[in-house]
């Protein structure tokens, strides 16, 4: 593949600004300053990329570390390669997914996406392209054909395609070999017993390689059984990842701490973030409250409620020592988080959530972000994501990890929407006889994701288009090393993943009082999980 010069001048004078940090710039057709190193880095991954579309071998260049790759079994001459048989041909089969989302007009992560349905183009072309080549490689290697099928599902959570999933089962339908819901629903119909065992009962499939996401399969393994996972072939997953931005004018402004050398010294905790953002607050309207039409330290959401505890290292359940969940999100520890939390979310005159805002618009992120945007907020509060819309942003922004509990904790969470993301699972309505099919070819596919997705989305996309400086790029390899998700919200037994969000609103002190009035049906909802998983032994 040639690519022109024209295209090269669009690359390195494309969206990326000059950070305050950077040295060694220099100007490309007299319009943009760059950073040397970073101009060597994109230079070398694009060579890389031109290589993949020529001769089929790829490189990866993401956020693993080198030893990863060279311990790796399954990574030679500059590529990742799936442990399947040779010479395969199945003659043109079709292997079809079946997909979901809240929006009519569908933008897709698994087949490309010629916006022939009059949806709007948000996605990077450079990743929609990636998504093309990743699928001609596997279906040339292989002769199948990638399908996709799409389900418009508004409440996304049990409802219309796990409903769908269901019926096709409970009809003997099979006309697809993997299903692609929301990471609620994965659970949902996991504990129904409508999803396959990715770790025993699927041939070929080793949920141990690396274009699987280790830390979330880490914390979804009950018993030695997976049902559902993340990984490289998608990339929603990765968006949905919690972060924080800041506004470095303002950091510099107002003299406040380096959040980038706090995360590096590990000393990035509740205590500094929060006391940054109690430093700035003003009543543009004079309208006697702090809105999104003011000026205040954090933006954020009733998601924070669940990042934090998170990226503390509170979870509302998690794996015990015989391999199956248990309670764990009342402790004398995380009352102390939760007392800290509600020190910011509390804030009226610091910190806005868009869910006070569902009255004013169907997605109220769109007006939250826009103080961060315009210059009026120090931090705010979303996902990866997040950084697509800020293109058109004039201040210079950073992003962190969202912060520790204390010193002590000395790690970093990240937590993966379980709403907003998707994952990936084998519903049992494939008959038994197909199982080796999929599996070859779902490991076939991940190995090509990790070769030309990933890095197409995560060094090019992400890093070289969306942030702006050397230590973002830095930040979101601590960020996606340290991500996963916590089997309580997922499986949201007793409601208390609700509970949580809800004690945003409730009196200071009330955690233990709210959190046993839910224990006892949580710990039996949690009891029905567990035997139904033993059942299945």
């Amino acid at each position: 593949m040639f690519i022109s010069f024209l295209k090269w001048r669009v690359l390195l004078t494309g969206n990326r600004l000059s950070g305050d940090r950077w040295f060694g710039k220099f100007l490309i057709a007299g319009e943009t300053e760059f950073n040397v190193k970073k101009i060597i880095c994109l230079t070398l991954v694009l060579i890389l990329l031109g290589a993949t579309l020529l001769t089929s071998c790829k490189t990866e260049t993401g956020d693993e570390s080198s030893a990863e790759v060279s311990e790796s079994t399954n990574f030679k001459d500059g590529k990742y390669f799936a442990s399947i048989p040779e010479n395969l041909n199945y003659n043109g089969r079709t292997f079809t997914f079946l997909t979901c989302g809240v929006n009519a007009a569908h933008e897709s992560e698994i087949v490309y996406n010629d916006y022939s349905d009059g949806g709007e183009e948000k996605m990077s072309d450079r990743v929609n392209t990636a998504i093309k080549e990743r699928n001609r490689l596997v279906e040339e290697l292989l002769n199948i054909e990638i399908k996709e099928v799409y389900i418009f599902d508004a409440r996304r959570k049990n409802s219309i395609f796990a409903d769908t999933v269901r019926n096709n089962i409970t009809a003997g339908t099979d006309n697809y070999q993997v299903i692609v819901p929301c990471i609620y629903d994965g659970a949902t119909l996991a504990a129904g017993g409508y999803l396959y065992d990715l770790n025993n009962k699927i041939p070929y499939l080793d949920m141990t390689q690396p274009w699987w996401d280790q830390t979330f399969n880490e914390e979804l393994t009950i018993n030695n059984k997976l049902y559902f996972t993340v990984g490289d072939i998608g990339i929603i997953n990765k968006a949905a990842t919690s972060a924080l931005m800041f506004n470095k004018n303002l950091i510099a402004q107002y003299e406040l701490e380096d959040p980038y050398a706090l995360v590096r010294d590990y000393k990035w905790t509740m205590d500094k973030a929060f006391a940054m953002a109690k430093t700035f607050s003003i009543d543009e309207n004079q309208d006697g409250k702090i809105t999104y039409a003011d000026s205040m330290g954090w933006s954020g959401q009733l998601d924070d409620m669940w990042g934090l505890f998170y990226s503390a290292g509170e979870r509302i359940g998690s794996m015990g020592s015989d391999g199956y969940p248990q309670l764990t999100m009342y402790n004398s520890r995380s009352v102390n988080v939760l007392d800290k939390m509600l020190e910011l979310v509390q804030d009226k005159n610091h910190y806005i959530s868009a869910n006070d805002y569902f009255n004013e618009a169907q997605w109220p992120t769109t007006l939250t972000i826009r103080p961060f945007i315009e210059g009026r907020c120090i931090f705010f509060s979303a996902s990866v994501s997040s950084t697509d819309s800020l293109k058109d942003m004039t201040d210079d922004f950073g992003i962190v990890p969202k912060p520790m509990f204390d010193e002590n904790q000395q790690k970093y969470h990240s937590l993966i929407n379980p709403w907003v993301s998707t994952c990936f699972a084998v519903p049992t309505s494939v008959n038994a006889k197909d199982l080796e099919f999929v599996g070859i070819v779902l490991e076939a596919i991940g190995a090509e994701s990790k070769n030309v997705l990933h890095p197409a989305y995560y060094d090019v996309t992400l890093k070289y288009q969306r942030i702006r400086d050397d230590e973002s790029d830095e930040m979101l390899d601590m960020i996606f090393a340290s991500r996963g998700c916590d089997i309580g919200i997922i499986y949201a037994w007793g409601g208390l993943d609700v509970e949580l969000q809800n004690l945003a609103s409730k009196i200071p002190g009330t955690f233990t009082s709210t959190y046993y009035s839910k224990a006892d049906i949580a710990q039996s909802a949690l009891d029905d999980t567990v035997n139904f998983y033993k059942s299945m032994e």
